[in-house]
């Protein structure tokens, strides 16, 4: 296979939930995403997806994009998007966010998701600690910085209500995937795949390069207390079963994880859910 070919770029953060292991956990298919109403909170909307849950603001004046906060159902991790309207580019050198009051800065790592087909820039910023969350509820405004230059200001009023309906979607989809969402609030440190679950170029299956086909998927994995993969299901298919497959196949073969901790900081086995992307090169 040429090595140039093909790119699979993982989510960053990629650990988002986690529950107990069930003993005799076993492989199932995953169900449709029901339907459901996505409520709005003045001038927030909350928007339940098939691998996500999020609250988006819309552009209005004196900012001229579109922002969303986004995290994997389950998880306390969020990961920022910004969306460019009218024209108006998003700032993509921050790095680092200040919730305000307060100020205290929170580095972040940001990426420009270039799709040249829409003429259009998503800004992500990921690597946002579990606290993030919970200091969105007392906030008035997040400050996007470069060093100590701001960058840009988003306002966040009304976003209470918008975070409540957020932690809604996201226990209810982790129930719809087998987790456990009391264990795993209380869990007092989550899994984590050190490697990207061991996923390389060279694990683009041939035949989604030969079809073109791009995906996602997010996976239910089970790690032991001694950090090893011991069972992988989909709960969020990419669309492709070749896609799929790989990704729990190369996760259980070659991925490398720290356990979960339990209230006492003992590891436990537990299931954790993980996020990959294949994309093709553009050119």
């Amino acid at each position: 296979m040429r090595q140039t070919l093909p790119m699979i770029r993982l989510v960053l953060a990629a650990v988002f939930m986690a529950a107990p292991l069930a003993a005799t956990a076993q492989p199932r298919s995953p169900a449709p995403a029901p339907a459901r109403t996505a409520p709005a909170f003045r001038p927030w909307q909350v928007d339940w997806g098939q691998y996500y849950c999020s609250m988006i603001r819309k552009p209005e004046h004196g900012r001229p994009f579109a922002t969303a906060f986004v995290m994997t159902p389950g998880g306390t991790n969020v990961r920022i998007t910004l969306v460019p309207e009218g024209g108006q580019a998003a700032p993509g050198d921050v790095d680092n966010l200040a919730v305000m009051p307060g100020g205290v800065p929170i580095t972040v790592t940001s990426i420009d998701d270039r799709r040249r087909q829409r003429d259009i820039t998503l800004i992500h910023y990921y690597h946002l600690p579990p606290a993030f969350r919970d200091a969105l509820a007392g906030a008035a405004a997040l400050q996007l910085r470069r060093g100590d230059t701001v960058r840009a200001t988003v306002p966040l009023d009304g976003v209470r209500g918008a975070l409540a309906a957020l932690g809604q979607c996201s226990d209810t989809v982790a129930r719809e995937w087998g987790l456990d969402v009391a264990a795993l609030a209380a869990l007092s440190r989550w899994p984590a795949s050190t490697n990207f679950l061991g996923l390389e170029a060279r694990d683009y299956p041939e035949s989604a390069i030969r079809t073109a086909t791009q995906g996602q998927v997010t996976v239910r994995l089970g790690i032991s207390a001694a950090g090893r993969a011991t069972d992988c299901v989909p709960v969020a298919s990419s669309g492709s079963p070749d896609i799929d497959s790989t990704v729990c196949r190369v996760a259980m073969s070659r991925g490398r994880y720290t356990p979960g901790l339990d209230a006492a900081g003992q590891p436990v086995s537990i299931q954790s859910t993980f996020t990959a992307t294949f994309r093709l090169p553009e050119d």
